[in-house]
């Protein structure tokens, strides 16, 4: 299955191309070499090819409203929308330099060129790569670094489509109307090289051309070179122009089309490795350009794009570049990062660690030696990369020797998180029952629930699947990997202790999606309740705050910590009096379009779900988090037929309030579920975990009640404990205007959480995790005003290893499979919603001829929308387009007639996101 999915999204992304550059040939073939004479009015309208070659044939619209990639249009068709240079465009590779109608060449500055004049008095003033800037450019082009050899040549080669008005005759009207004929256009231009020249910069000139189908196009290849201060060496900028004029033909006819070119610097000999990496000033990099400088060394950039993207082909070695290419629809896959970390290069054996043995539930087994092992191969390979760096460029040695302080630190903080188990026995113990509790909560969890039906001869409600009170182990459960346990180290002693030295530390943990991150925070989570219950068990209320930006990622998580939270309460109840009388609970905290705010308004959405009328379930739980039964609105098959009212399973009114519970009576949690989702109640009942979004922190101005959640009483005196820890997920979305907002409120909450009754402020910790690192430490210091950030894992002298977190290879050493991004970048179409609607249109519709397999990852798309109202404006469009893709899409999915117009829901995630949904 993961084959057919990788297929899939090969055939998504040849549909988007065909849908925004093109050509999309699709049909039945006709004979276009003599006048055509429809015989059916809707034959006008059918797709249809050119039979002598095979061509694209465009009906209803023009190519030129049809397709909005790699188009160059008529030179000067839009010399108004060209982009006017500013302090900042100057100084950019990518921008050009426009002085009124005056335009200049666009020579990308380098470290080696900085103080070079923009102008030679020997070229002309219309190198015009600064075209790639208008809404409808005439050119796209490149540049790239090369060593120029001696009597080479520089070889362009350019492909493409045009479109010729064909007129057609149909039954229905007199006067003809048009279809547009593709033919393809290619040429290649041979410039001829000198390694040097007087000029500093110069303009290739008299290439050979050869080209096909250029009738009436003026199709030009233009090159300029740049002398570098190292002989041999030239930057080098190609660009491809259309510089034909406005004649009395159609726009369209005079426009190039799905435009590609790849440029090869050929040697005397043959040799073709002359493209060199792409110049970047070391001596001026200093921070985070530095490090990935450092980290990216073998990866570099052999070129950069104008108007375009650039693409190459390296060497066998790497180092050099042998051809570049201009990509109007660039697509890049990345490396899939993997946290696995194997004991030999065989990877027979992964480092796992037990958390059954750091739960004291293996006999003669305490798992501490497992620790001690991956702390031992982590000093290792640390000492390793310092050896490595004095065969690093004198470039990189600041910033390696910078990155190997920071992977001292984080063994360091290891270490003495190691130590400080070994040496707090009240710490250790809450270590080992956070390990029981990660280890229960990892068994018991469950994607789908357990579904609910009627027995028809006891008339009693079933599960699908037996639930097992005793079950306790599950193949591939119960281990950390590697990075969530070291973070769990480096982060104990500072989260226990009040006084620490790091206490103040911002913990950033920077690991992709689906790497265990998660389960890295409930481990954390677990410990800190645990200990707070161990040192005074009546010092109850809310110890961790666990914050999402947005409501999608809030609910998701929400279930499983709920899960963690059953499984201490599990915990408690068996271990007597030692961690208190008062249940573990967890809260929900969020707007009132997603949890109801008051009782009343749970008791009206119970009473509706109770009498089967039409209402919104805001309950967020939907399954037992320990053992999965389905929990809610539930009706049998047979009954849906009687218009009887559902049975409501988990849900009960009690105290003017809605309180849950496990629909199976043999569940654990069958009598209660220590979960609230209504905001009353959760100020009441204060606890132990609460979940909510950033925003839902403003509330704290108007709702005086809410000061319970930070252990102050009515009379505005503190009389629990503050939460101790603050898990902030997601921190990359905080920024711009939101960032802005949140950090105000960060001074209050903080101040919230501060405990000033000892000797000292005790101040909470905060752990957060981000997507992107980019300028971390800064984002810190403006939300949190702390200026002490520990990324982990910090990364080490390559990308691809940090000990913790790899490139993911096959057997053969190859890369597995990563995240496929495609660039679209569609200024030929009308508008940017017009290119939201095209595309949408493809992605939804694609799968729809697909199994439910098939098409599972495929058929719901998550949107980002800056307002409402751009949402209302681009399904406005949609909905007023479909008749128009209704008919491209129906002559392209062949038999199946059935477009998604009308089956189509739009689903409200957080402020600013929707699922689209192909139904």
């Amino acid at each position: 299955m993961h084959n057919i999915h990788h297929a899939n999204r090969d055939r998504i992304i040849t549909l988007l191309r065909e849908e925004l550059m093109g050509p999309s040939p699709t049909g039945e073939a006709i004979d276009c070499t003599q006048s055509i004479n429809l015989k059916e009015p809707g034959d006008y309208y059918r797709p249809h090819v050119q039979a002598e070659s095979g061509e694209e044939i465009v009906g209803r619209n023009t190519p030129s409203s049809r397709y909005g990639i790699g188009v160059l249009f008529p030179f000067n068709t839009d010399a108004d929308t060209i982009a006017e240079s500013s302090e900042d465009a100057a100084s950019d590779d990518e921008q050009a330099n426009v002085a009124g109608d005056d335009i200049e060449p666009l020579i990308p500055n380098t470290p080696q060129h900085k103080n070079d004049s923009m102008r030679s008095d020997d070229m002309d003033d219309d190198f015009d790569i600064s075209l790639t800037n208008a809404k409808k450019a005439s050119s796209i082009g490149v540049s790239f670094l090369a060593i120029v050899p001696n009597h080479g040549k520089l070889v362009v080669e350019v492909s493409g489509g045009r479109y010729k008005r064909k007129d057609v005759i149909s039954p229905d009207k007199a006067d003809p109307r048009g279809w547009w004929l593709r033919s393809p256009v290619s040429i290649q231009a041979t410039f001829q090289l000198e390694n040097s020249s007087a000029k500093s910069i110069h303009r290739l000139s008299d290439p050979a051309i050869v080209a096909e189908n250029l009738d009436g196009l003026d199709i030009r290849i233009e090159a300029i070179a740049r002398q570098s201060e190292t002989k041999d060496e030239q930057l080098m900028t190609v660009c491809v122009v259309n510089r034909t004029k406005s004649t009395g033909q159609h726009m369209d006819e005079r426009c190039l089309f799905q435009t590609f070119f790849r440029v090869n610097l050929i040697g005397p000999d043959g040799e073709d490795e002359n493209i060199l990496p792409y110049p970047t000033n070391h001596v001026d990099l200093s921070g985070e350009d530095a490090s990935l400088t450092l980290l990216y060394r073998d990866i570099p950039t052999f070129a950069v794009g104008h108007g375009c993207a650039a693409d190459w082909k390296r060497s066998l070695d790497g180092k050099r570049a042998t051809e570049i290419s201009a990509e109007v629809l660039p697509v890049v896959e990345t490396p899939s990062i993997t946290p696995d970390i194997y004991v030999d290069d065989d990877h027979k054996q992964k480092i796992e660690i037990s958390m059954a043995a750091l739960a004291g539930l293996v006999d003669g087994d305490d798992g501490l030696s497992q620790i001690d092992d991956l702390i031992d191969r982590y000093s290792v390979w640390i000492k390793d990369r310092r050896l490595a760096i004095s065969l690093l460029d004198d470039a990189y040695h600041m910033a390696a020797n910078q990155h190997l302080q920071n992977l001292d630190r984080s063994l360091q903080r290891m270490t003495n998180g190691l130590a400080y188990l070994r040496s707090n026995e009240q710490a250790y113990h809450s270590f080992k029952l956070a390990n029981h509790a990660v280890l229960l909560q990892q068994v018991r969890s469950r994607t789908e629930p357990r579904t609910a039906s009627i027995d028809p001869k006891t008339q009693s409600i079933i599960f699908s699947e037996q639930y097992d009170p005793e079950e306790l182990t599950k193949a591939g459960r119960g281990h950390w990997r590697p990075f969530q346990i070291a973070f769990l180290l480096s982060s104990l002693q500072s989260t226990a202790e009040e006084d620490a030295e790091e206490r103040e530390t911002v913990e950033l943990i920077w690991f992709p999606t689906g790497g265990g991150k998660t389960e890295a925070y409930l481990g954390l989570t677990a410990f800190t309740i645990f200990l707070r219950r161990l040192r005074n068990n009546e010092d109850i209320g809310v110890q961790v705050l666990m914050r999402y930006t947005l409501r999608l990622l809030t609910a998701q998580q929400f279930q499983r910590a709920s899960g963690l939270i059953c499984a201490m309460e599990y915990l408690r109840q068996k271990s007597g009096q030692a961690l208190g009388a008062t249940p573990f609970s967890i809260g929900i905290w969020l707007g009132s379009a997603t949890t109801p705010n008051s009782r009343d308004a749970a008791l009206d959405i119970f009473r509706k779900l109770d009498r089967g009328q039409q209402c919104e379930n805001k309950f967020v739980v939907t399954q037992c988090p320990w053992c999965g039964a389905q929990i809610g609105p539930f009706r049998n098959n047979d009954e849906k037929r009687k218009n009887k009212p559902p049975h409501i399973l988990g849900y009960k009114q009690l105290n003017k309030s809605v309180v849950f519970h496990c629909s199976d009576r043999r569940c654990f949690f069958r009598d209660y579920l220590p979960v609230y989702v209504i905001d009353e109640d959760i100020y009441e009942k204060r606890p132990s975990m609460l979940i909510g979004t950033v925003d839902k922190f403003a509330m704290l101005t108007w709702k005086p009640e809410a000061r319970s959640l930070f252990g102050i009483d009515a009379d505005g005196e503190r009389r629990w404990s503050p939460p101790g820890l603050i898990i902030q997920d997601e921190l990359h979305l905080i920024s711009g205007p939101l960032g802005s907002v949140v950090g105000l409120y960060e001074a209050v909450i903080e101040e919230l959480c501060t405990d000033r009754r000892g000797l000292i402020a005790s101040k909470p910790k905060i752990i957060s995790s981000t997507a992107t690192i980019r300028g971390y430490e800064e984002q810190v210091r403006s939300l949190y005003a702390r200026n002490d950030v520990a990324l982990f894992p910090p990364p080490g002298l390559d990308a691809d290893d940090s000990f913790f977190a790899r490139y993911a290879r096959n057997p053969d050493g190859s890369l597995c499979s990563g995240r496929c991004y495609v660039g679209i970048h569609a200024t030929g179409l009308s508008s940017l919603q017009e290119a939201q609607v095209r595309v949408f249109t493809t992605l939804l519709q694609a799968p729809t001829s697909w199994t439910p397999e098939e098409s599972d990852p495929w058929w719901t798309l998550l949107t980002f929308f800056n307002s409402l109202r751009e949402l209302g404006t681009t399904l406005t469009l949609f909905q007023s387009r479909i008749p128009d893709y209704q008919g491209a899409w129906e002559s392209r999915m062949g038999e199946r007639k059935r477009f998604f117009v009308g089956k189509y829901s739009v689903n409200p995630i957080p402020s600013k996101t929707y699922c689209v949904h192909n139904i």
